[in-house]
């Protein structure tokens, strides 16, 4: 059974903790599917949920967590499999490492806790790209801009959120997360929609910008929203959408070529000095 309901008009939960699709039904929607890696026996099955919301879906991102290291090497070649399958059917793929999942937790915390703060911490990854869209600001940032960010480099897609007031320490360490893309950084463009409060002014403004630029200076900075936040002080949130990132683990069909490749270069290199 899945999990189906909209971030932004729907909300009916027909959920189990395997997987999930997150869609909405109208014309303009950015639909979500999660998957859990690992598990052969969901292999085809897989393809076939996502054949069919390609098929439905004007722009359809994947969500993929990896299987922990400690399940085994088998469930993490299954996992890798299903991730180019995502990978093939979905417009952008947001994955998650579950080893680096652990990290946010203590391992004394039971079982069902913990499945339960990894779920959260997707949603709110899923969320921050549902206010990404949604927050109305000075300038904004549409489902348009979204979809034409993605279609213009389709693969892997970081996006994060962070808030505070002083960025004391360099901004790669605020916003990495054990989690995510170590890469992040490394994108090919960049979306950023910076949330602002009454205290902020135009000094503080110019260092965020000039600071995030500089650890972004590869990418094509593809659009910059910004909005108000009507509270006292001075406090920033910052969103980055990243895409043209790499993948986290070679195609399992490339591989393959290689080595037979490699074989066949060794059979011919034998064959000729046996002649």
């Amino acid at each position: 059974m899945e999990r189906i309901f909209g971030p932004f008009k729907m909300n009916t939960d027909f959920s189990d903790k395997k997987q999930s699709t997150i869609a909405e039904l109208q014309q303009d929607d950015i639909s979500f599917y999660r998957f859990i890696g690992g598990n052969p026996s969901e292999t085809e099955g897989l393809r076939t949920k996502l054949q069919n919301l390609r098929a439905r879906k004007p722009l359809l991102i994947g969500v993929f967590r990896y299987p922990f290291r400690f399940e085994g090497k088998r469930r993490q070649a299954t996992a890798r499999e299903q991730y180019y399958i995502m990978r093939d059917f979905c417009d952008a793929v947001m994955f998650f490492d579950s080893d680096g999942l652990m990290e946010t937790i203590d391992l004394t915390t039971p079982i069902h806790e913990a499945r339960h703060t990894f779920d959260t911490i997707e949603d709110q990854t899923i969320n921050g790209l549902r206010d990404l869209v949604d927050e109305t600001g000075k300038i904004n940032i549409d489902y348009q801009d979204v979809k034409s960010f993605i279609y213009r480099n389709r693969g892997p897609l970081f996006l994060h959120t962070i808030e505070g007031r002083n960025f004391d320490e360099p901004l790669k360490y605020l916003i990495a997360t054990p989690y995510l893309p170590k890469d992040f950084f490394e994108g090919k463009q960049l979306i950023l929609n910076i949330g602002y409060t009454r205290g902020v002014d135009m000094e503080a403004f110019r260092q965020i910008n000039l600071r995030l630029n500089d650890l972004f200076d590869k990418a094509d900075l593809f659009k910059i929203g910004s909005y108000f936040i009507d509270e006292p002080g001075q406090r920033f949130r910052i969103t980055l959408l990243v895409n043209g990132l790499d993948d986290p683990i070679e195609n399992p069909k490339v591989s393959s070529n290689k080595t037979t490749t490699k074989y066949r270069n060794f059979i011919r290199k034998w064959l000729a000095e046996t002649r």
